[in-house]
């Protein structure tokens, strides 16, 4: 029976009888049978529950975690995310590539200085929104060259350009560091030379005492000059010594004595001896000292 075909009601222990003149009752049956809703809907993407359940690790925290509000969620070591997250959830250890794929999902980059990503869909607490999230659709891109550049979480955008200044930061320091230890390697070799000059000229000064001294002892009669020497210089000292011990007043007779006689004084000075040393065979050098 057609449920929407319009059908005469009947009353049977009832004396009022529908008529043919009366308008027909319309008696609507039961609504089609419908699918049960969401029975073909599918879950969420694995990438994003994956995602959702790396962030939502709170033994992981000090890695990756979500941010205050909950709203985005923060890559704090992106080292150890790569090496130790991404391997176990997604079979490989690629951060630019985990990285293009947030962005394939509408994930933006909140913090230029930070790796820190939000979407509408992607909340703490709210597992069941990741369905709403939705893969962006492949569409023909303009050449390289009239390809506009808008703002995406692509890393060549922001990690690539974050780390070659980096790098240069670095680079410099490291070309200072490098300039100060030339230097001091410089000042060190100067250092060094010096010491070995000097070294130098007190082996030599070494060498002509040992000489000086074997001389002395092959030659009795050198020696004995030696010592006359000595002597008579000892006995220059102790005569300057008893003439300065003269009273002042003597000095001054003996001053006007000789201006009188018109006789110009002579200063005499002792000879001063210093110290012989052999340069060649018969050769004998004195040196003022």
């Amino acid at each position: 029976m057609n449920p929407y075909f319009p059908v005469k009601e009947e009353y049977p222990n009832s004396s009022y009888s529908q008529s043919d003149d009366d308008p027909p009752v319309m008696m609507m049956g039961p609504a089609p049978p419908q699918p049960m809703e969401g029975l073909h809907d599918s879950g969420p993407p694995p990438f994003l529950t994956k995602t959702f359940d790396i962030v939502d690790d709170p033994s992981t925290n000090y890695i990756v975690s979500w941010s205050r509000a909950g709203s985005s969620f923060v890559v704090r070591d992106p080292h150890a995310f790569s090496t130790n997250l991404l391997p176990r959830y997604f079979k490989h250890n690629n951060f630019s590539s985990f990285v293009r794929q947030l962005n394939t999902y509408g994930f933006r980059k909140t913090d230029p200085d930070k790796w820190e990503f939000a979407n509408e869909g992607f909340l703490r607490g709210h597992k069941h929104l990741l369905k709403n999230i939705r893969r962006r659709k492949t569409t023909s891109q303009p050449p390289p060259s009239q390809q506009p550049l808008g703002p995406c979480v692509e890393v060549g955008r922001f990690g690539v350009d974050g780390e070659v200044g980096r790098l240069k930061r670095d680079k410099q320091v490291l070309m200072m560091e490098l300039v100060k230890l030339r230097q001091q390697q410089q000042s060190t070799r100067a250092y060094i030379q010096a010491m070995e000059e000097r070294l130098q000229g007190t082996e030599k000064k070494q060498q002509q005492m040992m000489s000086f001294l074997a001389r002395a002892m092959q030659n009795p009669a050198f020696l004995r000059q030696l010592m006359q020497q000595k002597e008579k210089r000892k006995e220059l000292e102790e005569a300057m010594s008893k003439k300065r011990r003269r009273p002042i007043d003597q000095r001054h007779v003996g001053q006007s004595s000789r201006d009188s006689e018109g006789i110009n004084p002579v200063k005499t000075e002792p000879p001063e001896y210093g110290i012989c040393s052999y340069v060649d065979q018969n050769l004998l050098l004195c040196s003022s000292s």
